[in-house]
């Protein structure tokens, strides 16, 4: 479906440091080769000693330091929530008689997310120098922090190559709740976003005393004290990770086992690229190759919400918005027109020909790992047979009101007799079909096809997608059942492929 969403009034956001992605393997290692290191104060480590350091101010006690550390490393490793976090620090503080300064819910969040925000940038910086031969920019995305600073909104939309001086100092994090990104890009990803390198701002550094001891530091502007380095791993641990990633299969071996599906935003715990991947590498060889490539060259992403964040102008909504916009590479203003609708409780999912991303709605209990790909395919083939025989489970009036046929209402509807789980996927595939249409300029399927929903009566756009979305799920069957739309549908894939290949 293809609504339009208005633009958000609010533009502010909050929430916790979940990034989509965590937890991954650098980020996990970052965290656990460092020193634990009893201090009183944050300035008593300075710049990169962080990087090898685990310190919390005020926690002068091995035990009370590896409690806490613990948490943390829970919550980079298994994702533990903010909320969750917060017990657990109200818990060790009570435990070891810690009379820790700031209140309680404030110093546990500073501590949360200024460790699990650094970890994943660490990860990131690691896989980024791993991939430098081949995406050899950075692109610097203001992160949409409660209190956005001046000088971090001046520095969005930068792009400088990834081995500037200036990324020294001016890597995110920049500063406390800083949620300001980096990310890397090559040659190809400069021309489709329209964007060129650019001229690094002039260093201006100011003096920062630290009234404990007296001690004078030159900070650049705009850049809290003590978060002027760049956060990573040593060089030899990046080479580690370029070795590996250099022992992997070629590209080409890859996509039948494992296709690329790894740009996915979500905010739903039981959703994620990982799960996507599973269920697609299911899917027949034809079909998962052929999504694997169209993604790998479109650039399309994907939006998994839930619906009170697809809602516009609500308050979950709002709360994302930082992190949707660096996902999308979009600017913060307006950019709730690309992930937010006024029928958020009627859709399932949306998408545009001005977008570059598919937006689909899932529960907050959602669960790909529920999802049996054997049971889906079956469910499909059968789909497929009564939707040519007319012998579905509904009966509709026809268009023209001369009779009645049995049809499934859509491909979803058939696959939430196995769950809404299943029925997400169809919706996935749905709203992919969209955008693989609008590459081969929404061109109506062959009028003599056989296969039809009753939703696909809607327009030429649903008819499309409808059949997309079957025949991914199902080619051979479909070959079967309606050969005339099956081939139509080979082919009008194969140039939505070949447009995407050609497409900035």
């Amino acid at each position: 479906m293809t609504p339009r969403a208005r633009p958000m009034t609010n533009r502010k956001g909050g929430g916790s440091a979940q990034y989509g992605s965590l937890p991954f393997a650098e980020a996990i290692s970052f965290f656990r080769h460092k020193q634990s290191i009893p201090t009183e104060r944050w300035a008593d480590l300075w710049q990169h000693a962080h990087n090898r350091s685990f310190m919390v101010a005020g926690a002068m006690q091995a035990d009370l330091l590896a409690d806490l550390r613990q948490a943390v490393d829970d919550a980079i490793a298994r994702g533990t929530s903010l909320t969750r976090f917060q017990s657990e620090f109200n818990a060790i503080a009570a435990r070891h008689g810690w009379a820790f300064t700031g209140p309680p819910a404030w110093r546990a969040r500073v501590i949360y997310e200024t460790n699990v925000r650094q970890a994943y940038n660490a990860g990131r910086e690691a896989q980024m120098a791993a991939s430098a031969p081949h995406r050899p920019y950075a692109l610097y995305r203001h992160g949409d922090s409660l209190q956005p600073r001046a000088h971090h909104l001046s520095w969005d939309g930068l792009v400088l190559p990834l081995d500037h001086p200036w990324w020294r100092t001016h890597t995110p994090q920049n500063g406390w709740g800083c949620k300001c990104k980096k990310f890397s890009l090559s040659e190809a990803d400069l021309k489709r976003l329209g964007l060129k390198v650019g001229q690094a701002p002039a260093l201006e550094p100011v003096a920062w005393v630290d009234n404990a001891t007296g001690e004078v530091h030159q900070v650049p502007k705009g850049i809290d004290p003590g978060f002027d380095y760049r956060p990573g791993s040593l060089a030899q641990d990046n080479q580690q990770l370029r070795q590996r990633l250099q022992q992997r299969p070629p590209l080409a071996r890859r996509l039948p086992e494992r296709p690329q599906i790894d740009s996915v935003f979500s905010t739903v715990r039981g959703v994620d690229a990982n799960g996507l991947d599973r269920l697609v590498s299911a899917l027949p060889q034809e079909s998962r190759e052929a999504l694997a490539t169209f993604l790998q060259h479109s650039g399309v992403k994907t939006l998994i919400l839930k619906q009170r964040e697809l809602s516009a102008g609500s308050k979950a909504a709002r709360a994302i918005a930082g992190e949707v916009a660096a996902y999308l590479y979009k600017p913060l203003a307006g950019i709730g027109r690309y992930y937010t609708s006024l029928r958020a409780s009627r859709t399932n999912g949306f998408t545009s020909p001005a977008y570059r991303h598919v937006v689909v709605k899932a529960g907050a209990t959602a669960r790909l790992a529920r999802v049996e790909m054997a049971a889906v395919l079956q469910v499909a083939e059968q789909m497929i047979k009564e939707s040519v025989e007319r012998t579905g489970p509904t009966t509709y009036a026809t268009l023209n009101n001369t009779g009645t046929v049995q049809l499934h209402w859509s491909v979803s509807s058939a696959l939430r007799t196995l769950g809404d789980d299943a029925a997400m996927l169809a919706t996935w595939l749905h709203e992919l079909g969209h955008q693989l249409h609008f590459q081969i300029g929404r061109e109506a399927p062959p009028t003599q096809r056989r296969f039809t929903t009753r939703y696909s009566w809607s327009n030429k756009e649903e008819a499309f997608a409808e059949a997309f979305a079957a025949y991914l799920l199902a080619p051979e069957a479909m070959r079967q059942y309606d050969p005339l739309l099956a081939q139509w549908l080979a082919n009008a894939i194969q140039r939505g492929i070949d447009t995407a290949k050609e497409t900035p």
